[in-house]
């Protein structure tokens, strides 16, 4: 008789054991008010962890009003996609002071509970849009510069950080500018300007096309090809090559791709800037590692853009 109630606390006890807590199925069991709760799981700790703290970050909104969305597309401008990154990269860093509060492991998994004291975030979010609006500021105030194309990525960028502030607390961020202010001086420096883009590069030539539709996309006139647009202002040349590099993986293929550019003014030989970058991709075949390579080039292009002296 012993043996049996001796055999039936053990099984009660390692029942209770392996029992998942409440916060796993219900959050709000373990989430204050002041606070923003997260699970995650996976088959390690350090898994479930990391998945607690992106499903945390999941929480926020990071998509733009659909008034902005308007104004960016009647006015052609496709950064809504482009800051994507960039938006991800400034709720991690607004979201540094996530806490992993509770762990729990049963027979197939961890759990993991991500936590972060809202003030505390919401303050992470007001230095992200204080850094931007110091960035917009500066490039404002740097008379005909090229780096004005900068400033309609930064203002979207800005106002999904503001909608996650505005998330937290209720109260909005003033900005130091409109879309109308921000889309006139990307007007004033891409007017007038003409960009001819040729690449020495094997055909289809896919960069030279990628590069084609980053320079349009920041709002200059872009054309292609061997023969100089005679309405051109500018002219960008270079060359793209790739060079395999060794892997012992089957099934897989690396290859080093290297890209360099200059710019001139239409007419003279006369360098007025010059950007190279490298990338190394693998894929199953050079296709595929070519295509997932033109992504990172188009966005060295964008952000190093003033380099190239284009005006």
């Amino acid at each position: 008789m012993t043996k049996i109630l001796f055999s039936s606390l053990l099984l009660i006890l390692s029942a209770s054991l392996w029992a998942a807590p409440d916060w796993t199925t219900d959050i709000k069991k373990a989430c204050k008010s002041s606070e923003l709760c997260a699970v995650g799981t996976g088959d390690t700790r350090s898994v479930s962890e990391r998945n607690a703290r992106v499903a945390l970050s999941k929480i926020f909104d990071t998509k733009i009003s659909s008034k902005l969305a308007s104004s960016l597309k009647s006015n052609g401008a496709e950064v809504e996609e482009a800051v994507s990154e960039d938006i991800n990269e400034a709720t991690e860093t607004a979201l540094a002071g996530v806490e992993i509060k509770k762990s729990f492991e049963d027979k197939t998994s961890f759990y993991s509970l991500a936590v972060v004291n809202k003030s505390k975030a919401a303050a992470g979010f007001k230095k992200e849009i204080e850094s931007i609006d110091g960035q917009m500021k500066a490039i404002s105030n740097a008379g005909e510069s090229i780096e004005k194309v900068k400033l309609e990525r930064l203002f979207v960028k800005r106002e999904v950080l503001n909608r996650q502030h505005q998330f937290l607390t209720g109260k909005s961020i003033d900005s130091p500018f409109t879309y109308e202010d921000i889309f006139a001086a990307k007007q004033s420096a891409t007017n007038d300007v003409v960009i001819h883009v040729y690449l020495d590069e094997d055909e289809p030539k896919t960069v030279e096309a990628a590069l084609v539709r980053t320079i349009s996309d920041m709002g200059f006139q872009a054309t292609s090809g061997q023969t100089r647009n005679k309405n051109s202002t500018h002219v960008i040349t270079g060359e793209y090559v790739s060079d395999k590099q060794y892997l012992n993986v089957d099934g897989f293929e690396k290859y080093k791709f290297v890209l360099k550019i200059k710019a001139m003014k239409a007419g003279t030989k006369v360098e007025s800037g010059h950007l190279d970058y490298e990338v190394i991709e693998t894929g199953r075949n050079y296709s595929q590692a070519n295509d997932k390579a033109i992504p990172k080039f188009q966005e060295f292009i964008k952000t190093n853009i003033e380099k190239l002296n284009l005006r």
